[in-house]
């Protein structure tokens, strides 16, 4: 009973250690935030070229930031196959069919700091092959828009709170026809790597890149997974295989 017992609290402290804390860090979803329902999950029957699907990023911070003048981000995009599919080329085939803009989401439960302004908004780099041939690297920015009078004043973010990132839509143009761009039944990982929210003051910036949701909920997917065993992300899968192997230990 005593090796049990011990070996029960053993398993605690194991998952315990190995999931970082709640309530701060970065979130993916597709149509929302995660606090106003988000999927992670989306699919799309690729029979038609019309319709779209927005991956929502948002931020929960560990500590207040003072004059916040905006935020930043990265995402790695990397398909199911030995190569990128042309239809997740949004720099070749697909050129134009990704944009960054808010007007797609209406935040309920999610706080927005940086004002509605579509101008303010955008995808600096899109890089197809990175971080592996199978995968593309997305960086995009936002920054405070100001609607009154100078002098400017940045907002003030709170920790514990869920902010609204960037919005990115993807469009289903070229899925059919000709010219068209194969691949849109390909399962696919998206994963937010990191968000960097700046501030005014000097030193006063974060870069978050722990998910807020452990162990994985900075990843979405397409079409219902990814390149990992049985569809999960391979990303999202180191952290359960070492607590399992560690449980197993226990009784040898």
């Amino acid at each position: 009973m005593h090796r049990i017992g011990r070996s029960i609290a053993l398993l605690f402290s194991l998952l315990l250690a190995a999931m970082p804390a709640f309530a701060q860090g970065i979130n993916l979803r597709w149509t929302e935030c995660v606090a106003d329902g988000g999927m992670r999950n989306a699919t799309f029957a690729c029979n038609t070229n019309s319709g779209q699907r927005v991956l929502v990023s948002s931020f929960v911070l560990p500590g207040p930031v003072t004059g916040s003048s905006g935020v930043s981000g990265v995402i790695d995009i990397i398909a199911a196959d030995v190569t990128l599919p042309d239809w997740w080329n949004f720099r070749v085939c697909r050129s134009g069919s990704i944009l960054a803009g808010l007007s797609t989401i209406a935040p309920v439960l999610c706080a927005d700091a940086y004002g509605i302004c579509d101008s303010h908004v955008g995808i600096s780099a899109i890089l197809p092959g990175v971080p592996a041939v199978n995968g593309e690297r997305l960086e995009f920015s936002r920054t405070f828009c100001n609607f009154g009078p100078p002098p400017i004043i940045y907002p003030n973010l709170a920790s514990g709170v869920e902010y609204i990132g960037i919005p990115l839509t993807i469009n289903f143009t070229r899925t059919l026809g000709s010219p068209s761009c194969g691949g849109c039944p390909t399962p696919v990982c998206v994963t937010l790597t990191q968000m960097q929210v700046a501030a005014t003051t000097p030193a006063g910036g974060v870069t978050l890149t722990n998910p807020d949701i452990p162990p994985d909920g900075n990843v979405a997917t397409w079409q219902g997974g990814g390149p990992g065993p049985g569809g999960i992300c391979a990303a999202a899968t180191a952290t359960r295989r070492a607590i399992w192997g560690s449980v197993k230990a226990l009784y040898r």
